[in-house]
């Protein structure tokens, strides 16, 4: 499938990629598994160079599904170091099922990316955030793993802007705590069944939190010029390197690093300022405080933005993420300084 979708499920608004098995209602953890193409397996097996006679690969092994048989190329889903300990897809759906959904129906998406290489489940939570009153925010918590090493096994609360669909994953700190679980793989998962229950404990306090943040957002002004200076905080310019005035290949890749950061400003400036009216969206343009700041930000990563990457992974838990996780804690400071 292209996007670098494998399979996926979901309830509800069609994805911006239109692809997918589309759900009457939302699922049960057997009917997510099930839709998503999740009920499959790994196993890590040894690595052997290609050449006659073949040389064993001691530092690396790969993890290969155990549903597609040797010889099938797409039986690889990932080249790890020999220390990685799977979690396989049922365990941490099981692990993630029974922090709150406990066999009922609350997943509105889940499947896999690639051919397996990274896993997700995303399940609908009771309570929605409400900002000013009547811009709701609908909670989920988000459960992603990876079976090729690149991504952490990870529980976060998720926030979906009904007025937009505009996605924001929540790691707001308190105290000496930070709500977002992340666990890398090491194979104590029993132990990971006693910390996600912990962890799930602070989410209840962690939407109360978000909505308090929200509402200070929402009532200090946020003018032009000052977003202009935010942009510049987010998409800093880089720095030129001393070589670019003798290099020419040097000081070229500067030039275009450098244009496309502000094209990227300009681009937030443009949404913040007229918002988004396409084929797919009719986002009007922000209000002039930081909450407006913020949703700016959120709606060019998820519906302008142009990445090499998979566009759904980018806005969960990729790059696109990571921007508006570092926009969130940039607003944060300038409305509490």
């Amino acid at each position: 499938m292209s996007h670098n979708i494998g399979q996926m499920f979901y309830y509800g608004k069609i994805p911006w990629h239109t692809l997918g098995n589309k759900l009457d209602e939302p699922a049960t953890l057997e009917k997510a598994l099930a839709a998503g193409g999740l009920d499959w397996e790994v196993e890590m097996v040894p690595l052997m160079t290609g050449e006659y006679p073949p040389s064993p690969v001691d530092t690396r092994m790969a993890v290969v599904r155990t549903d597609r048989q040797p010889g099938d190329r797409h039986r690889v889903v990932g080249v790890v170091h020999p220390g990685f300990k799977p979690l396989q897809n049922r365990e941490g759906a099981q692990i993630f099922d029974d922090l709150f959904g406990k066999g009922q129906k609350v997943y509105h998406t889940g499947g896999f990316l690639g051919q397996g290489e990274v896993v997700w489940l995303l399940a609908r939570l009771p309570d929605d955030i409400k900002v000013q009153g009547e811009d709701v925010l609908e909670t989920y918590l988000l459960f992603s793993n990876s079976h090729d090493g690149s991504h952490a096994i990870d529980i976060r609360l998720t926030t979906v802007r009904v007025v937009c669909q505009n996605t924001l994953s929540m790691a707001l700190n308190s105290g000496a705590k930070k709500h977002i679980f992340r666990r890398a793989h090491q194979g104590s998962y029993e132990l990971l069944q006693t910390e996600a229950a912990d962890f799930f404990q602070f989410v209840t306090k962690q939407t109360q939190e978000a909505q308090a943040l929200f509402d200070r957002f929402s009532e200090k002004e946020c003018s032009e010029e000052k977003f202009r200076e935010f942009l510049r905080k987010i998409f800093p310019d880089p720095g030129k390197p001393a070589t670019a005035s003798t290099n020419a290949s040097v000081k070229k890749a500067y030039e275009t690093r450098l244009q496309t950061i502000q094209q990227s400003r300009d681009a937030v400036l443009r949404v913040h300022k007229e918002g988004i009216h396409d084929l797919k969206n009719s986002i009007p343009k922000a209000q002039a405080n930081w909450w407006g700041a913020l949703n700016s930000v959120t709606a060019w990563v998820d519906h302008v933005q142009a990445t090499e990457a998979d566009h759904y992974a980018h806005i969960l838990f990729g790059s696109g993420d990571q921007l508006k996780t570092s926009a969130l804690e940039k607003i944060k400071s300038e409305v509490e300084a």
